[in-house]
């Protein structure tokens, strides 16, 4: 059964994307903070060993997207993960997962701050103006998202050439200039390869899936795709797997360059550029590849991000007015504004960058493992359709990956609370339980009814 088309509805979006925007999208997601500046706090975390980390990181995160790329290959969920809490869990959930979901992308902020960073070091004089600078460059974006899904993918395939031709030539410059006879010693730059032992290495790689596991959040552009069942879980995938490989190669290049202490001081990848870089290959990089890097991604967010909220508005658990959908760009101009407006208060209060990366992580990883178990449900939903999918297995075997997926996600939330501070626990509770008390009572309303919000075409 299927809900009554309005103007305001996610069945009113326009589906345009192709493969080739999704993989743009997908790649642009993944390749952002994390290796423009999320790296640098991993760095010191793990030291030398920082490639491994992303590999590891980019493992535990193709574990935490099977839910993601089953349900994705045989339905369009035209409410992104908003619909994939309901079809799952269960109704009242999906009203816990919403009100979690607006709390973890708080991290929106921390790619326009991130962005800033490297403007900054394009031109020092705007340091003492750097809230400003990241406040324009959010709004930029959110502006620019605001006149419809086609400019959104026009614009991210322009940045996404742009950013592999930067990044290809950091790798390219970079990796001849490595200190290749010391790197997995003990003794370059008085450190040793592995800083922290195989702890600190597992909590940067846990740390780091924050930085590799973007590409996921595409299935909130399903209601906007020619044909999601078959794109969106191939692109996950592949640019993934992708992505990995690049970030690893860099990742030497961020250890094996540069005394660790000199680029955790910056905060980003501009001094190792810079000390191997002729001038005009500096700022190509610092505009293409670093800029663009966080730009892709920050542009990718903001264009997925309301998608989810759409169909909770439309079920009920946010008013209806909300929803309301540009008449010419289809575009949810008001949600796109709220979240403008609440993505501001990080940049203003200041938080850190490595801070506002493990409060949205702790939050997303306990959701991960609620949809996780719930995908056992699948063979029940759609019997027929889940036979056909191209990733089917067996119950069995289905029973395995849910067990493994689980328990990784376990190991993470722990390592995830290594070091953690204590008003960063805090939030995650008061989160947790204010979220639990607002699906209870909204349900209880009566105003709440979850429509169907898949479809198999």
């Amino acid at each position: 059964m299927a809900s009554e088309q309005s103007a305001n509805s996610t069945q009113s979006l326009k589906r345009v994307l192709t493969r080739k925007d999704l993989f743009s999208m997908g790649v642009g997601q993944v390749i952002g903070s994390g290796i423009m500046v999320m790296s640098i706090s991993a760095l010191e975390m793990t030291g030398r060993s920082l490639p491994f980390a992303f590999l590891i990181s980019s493992f535990l995160v193709l574990l935490q997207a099977i839910p993601v790329i089953l349900l994705g290959s045989v339905v369009r969920l035209r409410g992104g993960q908003y619909s994939q809490a309901a079809l799952l869990i269960g109704e009242k959930f999906s009203g816990f997962y919403i009100i979690s979901y607006i709390f973890s992308n708080l991290s929106i902020s921390m790619y326009a701050t991130g962005l800033t960073t490297y403007i900054v070091s394009l031109v020092p004089a705007l340091a003492p103006y750097a809230k400003i600078a990241s406040t324009l460059v959010l709004v930029a974006f959110f502006v620019l998202n605001y006149y419809g899904i086609e400019w959104l993918a026009k614009a991210q395939n322009v940045m996404f050439v742009l950013l592999v031709m930067g990044l290809l030539m950091f790798v390219g410059i970079g990796l001849p200039k490595v200190q290749w006879n010391g790197y997995f010693g003990n003794t370059l730059f008085n450190q040793n390869f592995m800083s922290n032992g195989v702890l600190g290495l597992l909590e940067a790689s846990t740390y780091l899936t924050l930085a590799t596991g973007g590409a996921q959040t595409i299935i909130n552009f399903s209601a906007e795709c020619v044909n999601p069942k078959k794109d969106i879980p191939i692109v996950i995938i592949s640019s993934t797997l992708l992505v990995a490989g690049l970030y690893a190669l860099i990742a030497v290049c961020i250890g094996g360059i540069l005394p660790p202490d000199q680029v955790i001081s910056i905060g980003n990848l501009a001094p190792i550029a810079q000390s191997i870089m002729p001038a005009p290959l500096y700022y190509f990089f610092i505009i293409c590849g670093a800029m663009f890097a966080l730009g892709t991604t920050l542009n990718a967010t903001v264009g997925w991000v309301t998608k989810p909220l759409l169909q909770a508005c439309e079920d009920g658990w946010l008013p209806s007015g909300l929803a309301r959908l540009h008449p010419k760009y289809k575009t949810p101009y008001i949600l796109q504004l709220i979240f403008l407006v609440v993505n501001l208060f990080p940049i203003w209060f200041g938080l850190n960058i490595a801070t506002m990366g493990k409060m949205v992580q702790i939050i997303t990883k306990v959701i991960l493992i609620i949809l996780i178990l719930g995908i056992r449900k699948l063979p029940v939903l759609w019997p027929e359709a889940w036979e056909k999918s191209p990733f089917h297995v067996s119950d069995g075997m289905l029973n395995v990956m849910t067990v493994v997926c689980v328990l990784a996600q376990g190991i993470q939330i722990c390592l995830s609370f290594r070091n953690l501070q204590s008003r960063i626990i805090v939030f995650n509770i008061i989160m947790f339980v204010c979220a639990f008390i607002f699906a209870q009572v909204r349900y209880r309303s009566g105003k709440v009814k979850v429509m169907p919000s898949y479809e198999f075409k």
